[in-house]
């Protein structure tokens, strides 16, 4: 697994977050039911100081991003870039797999499948 934030991406989590050095945005996957994931470019993130629970964290311009334990299946075997694009509501969410960075990630790569087999 791993987590890139870009400039961009970063830059507008700290003017919209209200985020100052030191703080902290958690990273989830927005899924519709147990079993529908989807890995599309819009994911759930949260203003989330704490990281005792982190599995990953990247530090950029002095804030801490991360994904929690309980969120680590919809992130695993993924290299995930979190970006944005001006005039954009959010930031967007790229997945590619770890193994194949060329290959691009939907719902019909078999996300679904039980977390148990997604664990890197």
């Amino acid at each position: 697994m791993q987590l890139i934030i870009t400039d961009n991406a970063s830059q507008w989590f700290k003017k919209n977050l209200n985020l100052v050095r030191d703080k902290g945005v958690k990273f989830y996957g927005k899924t519709v039911q147990p079993h529908n994931v989807k890995h599309s470019p819009e994911q759930g993130f949260a203003v989330e100081n704490e990281l005792e629970r982190a599995i990953i964290v990247t530090a950029k311009d002095g804030i801490n991003y991360h994904v929690n334990f309980d969120d680590g299946w919809f992130f695993s075997g993924m290299i995930v870039t979190v970006d944005y694009v001006e005039d954009s509501t959010q930031p967007t969410f790229n997945f590619k797999w770890e193994h194949d960075g060329n290959e691009d990630v939907d719902a019909s790569t078999g996300a679904s499948s039980k977390y148990e087999e997604y664990w890197e």
